[in-house]
């Protein structure tokens, strides 16, 4: 089984592992339970399941335009082995911060989503989401689309954004270009 993140990157972690709530049906125990940890760290056991989720996402179709607009942008993410993790990086900006989303009440545990993010290169007041890809059966239409992966990711950015100083917004490429004006 996979670990993730060891107690090493706990403590080291810009944005350190944490649990989401769970929450649970009355009428159904267990069914709508969710229970999702968050880290900054990958280890590098996962490098399959996030080359699978970020680059050959079946959903990926919804949003190909705008992917292909960011992508010619910022380049294609690479993902980086560093010492015991991964990373991902773009060409035009080189490391950027990126958040895992993990579904705990799965056996095993199972990466469900990533967001890429960084203060963008043009305007310092504005934190960039570059990408945010999410397994097919957490997406909106999945079978676990109650868990709500990628709002939970969004928020986690927009809460990264609002305790960094000079941030003031916050701006999603896809699907619709958005700009969030951060209170």
């Amino acid at each position: 089984m996979r670990s993730y993140p060891p107690s090493e990157w706990t403590a080291l972690s810009f944005f350190p592992y944490r649990s989401g709530a769970v929450t649970a049906n009355p009428k159904h125990p267990g069914r709508n339970s969710v229970k999702l940890g968050f880290s900054s760290k990958l280890g590098l056991a996962w490098r399959d399941e996030l080359e699978r989720i970020v680059f050959f996402n079946p959903d990926q179709a919804r949003v190909r335009d705008a992917i292909s607009t960011a992508v010619s942008r910022f380049g294609v993410p690479l993902i980086v082995e560093d010492g015991p993790s991964l990373r991902l990086s773009v060409p035009a900006l080189g490391t950027i911060q990126s958040l895992f989303a993990f579904d705990e009440l799965s056996t095993p545990t199972k990466l469900v989503g990533v967001v890429m993010f960084v203060r963008a290169p043009d305007d310092p007041s504005t934190m960039l989401i570059l990408h945010l890809a999410v397994h097919e059966d957490y997406a909106p239409n999945g079978s676990h689309a109650n868990k709500w992966v990628p709002s939970r990711l969004m928020s986690l950015v927009r809460d990264v954004a609002r305790r960094t100083s000079g941030i003031t917004s916050l701006e999603v490429l896809y699907p619709h270009g958005r700009r969030i004006e951060l209170r």
